[in-house]
């Protein structure tokens, strides 16, 4: 089950008073009419959001099965993805408390078969995604039982030594699984719905013991094209196969995941000691320290407000919760399609809460959406999003770097690793992957294995590659990356690329149909986006042509709508 990291602007608190219930009234009616923009573009999902005990919104929108003509409530039935490795890391808690489970313990423990250069692994390292096993073996809905799977682990090499990096593992979390039935005596679902779900309310919640109807479900659809429920696929007669269970897949719904929040909150479930461990920030997901992995939770302290969440998805539909224990805030998100991403609801529901309910004024986006001109005569794209954001789309060389440009680069720094990027590239378009399998610090045989077979796709779908065009390089300073993005032309139709190094070694490597960057609504008609210190004020003369001032700090370049 993917994870996408998000970061999330910290809230206030209002009081609790008179005030308080008119500024809930003020917030419930402009996040409901969000959710309304939202579905009239596309969105179908179901949300939760409460407030100091107060549920502000608890609805569904949109369609749970267009072909059925069935809509979404807030009763939906959806699976919270990755989500569930929270549930697995509370269990381990829960058998940590009975004195079952010892944290620091190695896995030969548990597991004498385990071989050398795993044995050492301890069950902390597991829940902070530090054992240093891959992300995953297998498909979702292979349907391999634990003995297979754990052979299957035991063999894979480790990409980390132990206790060294962190490195998201859906693996991990199955071993951890698999260790809940074998140090409790049940199997894993039993085990989470005796000691979890039931004591915290939660009748809706599970794989198989909730006994969900066809009709309760939500129906994922992927581009458009109907996938079908969780339930549609194949699963083992006791829940789905291992490369899944206890990584991700579990189904519920807002209220329940509602209710958990309540028992996490509570210590209904959970003792303090247990809780704290749970949500103490364990290791950093990358190096800058932003956001940490506890043990099941993402971790984040912002402006003195620590929020902690999860989110997951499998390409077809996706789920969010968050919430700040201290403000007694919790927001809960599903969406069945792939078009949109609960994420961005969440993060535009927290922004609304951060204004105190004010959003973007009606009627922005039809003035002001459409292609912009800049002094020399290149073009890009703008468009007003549901999420108040500002998007831009190009495909020129001088907006991409001017709109995504940190402003620190210089030709000494950026050249060298545009044509770095352009030699890999040049070199996969030869079906050499040498430069590749160095600048991802893998073995050739590796790189043969895991990279080749992606752009072999990439050409049988698209024809072969015809040109690599690097548009540019530009810098991200404060993270100590530099971005390189790439126009690959394949046969059939163009594909961009973004490189994401650091150093000499890739950091990551994105997809587009289309190069974008997003700009967050502040106030007024003015956007801005934190990773790159820019600004963009969109500005309407009386009687004139509406124009998007892009304020950056070496200065203000203009465009003008055509």
């Amino acid at each position: 089950m993917q994870k996408i990291v998000i970061f999330f602007i910290a809230l206030c608190v209002a009081p609790h008073c008179l005030c308080a219930q008119q500024t809930n009234e003020t917030l419930t009616t402009a996040i409901q009419r969000y959710l309304q923009r939202a579905a009239a573009n596309g969105y179908h999902g179901s949300v939760l959001v409460a407030q100091g005990g107060q549920v502000l919104v608890e609805k569904g929108y949109g369609m749970a099965d267009q072909a059925q003509n069935r809509l979404q409530t807030a009763q939906t039935v959806f699976s919270v993805g990755s989500i569930t490795k929270q549930f697995t890391g509370a269990a381990v808690l829960k058998l940590w408390e009975q004195g079952k489970i010892r944290l620091d313990a190695p896995l030969s423990t548990y597991f004498p078969e385990a071989p050398a250069d795993k044995a050492a692994i301890t069950v902390h390292q597991l829940l902070t995604h530090t054992a240093g096993f891959p992300d995953a073996l297998g498909d979702d809905y292979d349907n391999v039982d634990a003995p297979t799977f754990l052979q299957l682990a035991f063999k894979a090499p480790l990409e980390n030594a132990p206790g060294t990096v962190y490195q998201y593992s859906n693996v991990g979390y199955s071993i951890l699984g698999i260790l809940v039935e074998k140090t409790s005596g049940m199997g894993y679902e039993p085990f989470l719905r005796e000691h979890l779900w039931k004591p915290a309310g939660m009748e809706q919640t599970g794989y198989l013991l909730p006994q969900h109807r066809p009709d309760q479900l939500a129906v994922g659809y992927r581009d458009g094209e109907h996938w079908g429920t969780a339930l549609d696929h194949p699963w083992l007669p006791d829940g789905p196969g291992w490369h899944l269970r206890a990584n991700g897949g579990v189904l519920s719904t807002v209220g329940d995941m509602f209710r958990w929040y309540k028992a996490l909150k509570n210590n209904t479930v959970l003792s303090k000691p247990a809780t704290d461990l749970f949500f103490k920030p364990h290791t950093a997901e990358g190096p800058r320290g932003i956001s940490f992995y506890g043990y099941g939770w993402v971790v984040q302290d912002m402006e003195g407000s620590r929020t902690i969440w999860h989110n997951g998805g499998n390409g077809v539909y996706n789920a969010f919760m968050g919430f700040d224990l201290a403000a007694d805030r919790c927001i809960i998100v599903s969406s069945n399609t792939n078009n949109k991403i609960s994420d961005d609801l969440a993060q535009q529901i927290q922004r609304i809460i951060v204004n105190g309910g004010q959003t973007l004024a009606e009627g922005t986006p039809q003035r002001f959406d459409g292609r912009y001109r800049l002094p020399s005569g290149a073009t890009f794209e703008v468009k007003l999003d549901e999420n108040d954001n500002l998007v831009t789309l190009m495909t020129d060389r001088e907006p991409l770097l001017l709109l995504l440009s940190d402003g620190t680069e210089t030709a000494a720094a950026t050249e060298p690793v545009s044509k770095r990027t352009r030699l890999m590239l040049e070199g996969i378009q030869k079906g050499d992957y040498t430069l590749i399998a160095k600048y991802r610090d893998i073995p050739l045989e590796m790189a043969l294995k895991r990279v080749k077979p992606f752009w072999e796709d990439m050409q049988a779908e698209r024809g072969r590659i015809a040109k690599v065009e690097v548009l540019g390089t530009v810098a991200r300073q404060k993270a100590g990356l530099m971005l390189t993005f790439v126009r690959v032309g394949f046969a059939q139709k163009p594909l961009y690329f973004m490189y994401v190094w650091r150093g000499e070694q890739i950091d990551d490597v994105r997809e587009f149909p289309i190069l974008d960057k997003t700009f967050a609504w502040q106030k007024d008609l003015e956007f801005y986006a934190a990773n790159n210190d820019l600004r963009v004020i969109l500005e309407n003369p009386e009687k004139g042509t509406p124009t998007l001032r892009i304020r950056s700090p070496k200065g203000d370049v203009r465009a003008v709508q055509e």
